[in-house]
């Protein structure tokens, strides 16, 4: 499980404390390490021209402002990890509530803006995810995901740590966003930087940065998002995979669109309200016209369009209007039965297919009637659509062309030694 946790067990108070800072130097939590970590981190990110998400514990946040509020102004966002670093799913409902308010109420305090959360050991359930919304906040990253680009490289330590974290499979679960009520749910890609160092069989830097460019490569293929966790006292240990991350992905074209979780949960809710409206005319025509926030894409598959369009991939080709006639053989959008299920309604939408309902399959290039729709079923239903080259014009998942994403995190459990022997004892 925690490592820390297995190294401590048996000990008195005391012994704990200096035992758990014993440890805590060698993850590299020292004032003077970790701020050197923060600054090499920031370093590396402003290389790229892009920002990065710290969850940071709040009481930790409490004992160091200064330190979250100068690397706020870098460009960097803090999110909630928790009051304390304790396992939310072990508190009461209103232990979760009390414990979240006062953590919002901690980062107003100092003046730092706050719009999501990740629990501790990736860690939340259905009173989690009501305390967030109770509080306001906009997403939650605790929902991990792991790739299946390990090969010879999973080990027993390794299937643990998913099974304790309740990680699902990128291979079964799309790796998007989804809105959620108010909340939007933004999954953690696994492994992260824990695993590459202490519960995977890697020896060098090179293995290391291949499992990562893996999920890279897998995620743009896929068209979805990349969370890479790296916590920042892992970066001397893990910067070269990280920069290689970062330089493959500045290079692709189309691009992937690198930014932080906020700026996920805020562009994932503000381009599902898009609004699509369609005008039948003549001959198999179609006029639409989009209104939707900056960066909107508009994407055709197999149509013929009446203002210019560039290449793009998977058949597509970005429309540069949003406004414009498409002709096709059959309605290019998605068919529903009225009485589909909301949930894949909702689906849909947010994935930016054109939805109308109706009885008439045959008008249509797909068509689906599902009164029953799962998460389970999300990934088939994407290579129903996806897999073929029927007529589809449909919006963009991210802005400005992108074909992926990609956001750099990682928590912050402790910014000093006294953190952390804190940290162990619960306070």
């Amino acid at each position: 499980m925690n490592p820390v946790a297995v190294a401590l067990k048996g000990k008195g108070p005391l012994n704990l404390v200096r035992r758990a800072m014993s440890i805590g130097r060698n993850y590299g939590v020292t004032p003077a390490k970790m701020d050197h970590a923060m600054q090499q981190f920031t370093a590396i990110l402003d290389r790229f021209g892009c920002g990065a998400t710290f969850p940071v514990t709040a009481t930790a946040l409490g004992r160091n402002p200064s330190v979250v509020r100068n690397y706020q102004r870098c460009g960097l966002e803090f999110a909630i990890h928790g009051y304390r670093h304790v396992d939310h799913c072990l508190l009461t409902q209103a232990e979760q509530q009390a414990q979240l308010e006062l953590a919002r109420r901690l980062f107003e305090r100092i003046g730092t803006q706050v719009q999501g959360f990740r629990g501790p050991y990736l860690h939340a359930n259905l009173d989690t995810l009501g305390a967030l919304e109770r509080q306001g906040l906009a997403y939650d990253s605790s929902q991990g995901l792991s790739w299946d680009v390990l090969d010879s490289h999973e080990t027993p330590a390794y299937r643990h740590v998913l099974g304790f974290y309740g990680a699902l499979s990128a291979s079964d679960y799309p790796s998007l966003p989804s809105l959620e009520g108010s909340l939007v749910r933004i999954p953690y890609s696994l492994p992260d930087d824990e695993a590459l160092v202490h519960r995977l069989s890697l020896t060098t830097i090179d293995q290391m940065s291949a499992l990562w460019l893996a999920i890279l490569r897998c995620s743009y293929e896929r068209g979805e998002l990349f969370t890479l966790g790296l916590h920042p006292e892992r970066i001397f240990t893990c910067q070269e995979p990280l920069v290689a991350v970062l330089s493959e992905a500045r290079q692709l074209d189309p691009p992937v669109w690198i930014v932080r979780l906020d700026e996920i949960a805020a562009w994932w809710r503000a381009r599902t309200e898009a609004a699509v409206g369609i005008t039948d005319a003549t001959d198999g025509r179609f006029h639409l016209t989009v209104a939707g926030p900056s960066g909107t894409t508009v994407l055709a598959r197999a149509v013929e369009v009446d203002v210019p369009t560039a290449a793009w991939v998977d058949g597509y080709r970005q429309v540069n209007a949003m406004a414009f006639t498409v002709c096709a053989s059959l309605r290019p959008f998605i068919g529903l039965s009225p009485v589909s299920s909301p949930n894949l309604v909702s689906f849909l939408c947010q994935q930016g297919y054109l939805v109308e309902f109706g009885w008439e399959p045959s008008l249509y290039s797909y068509y689906f009637d599902q009164a029953e729709f799962s998460a389970e079923d999300r990934r088939p239903l994407l290579a129903k659509i996806e897999k073929t080259g029927r007529p589809l014009v449909r919006l963009g998942r991210w802005p400005r062309g992108a074909r992926s994403a990609l956001v750099v995190t990682g928590d912050i459990d402790a910014l000093t030694l006294w953190d952390y022997g804190l940290r162990i004892l619960g306070r």
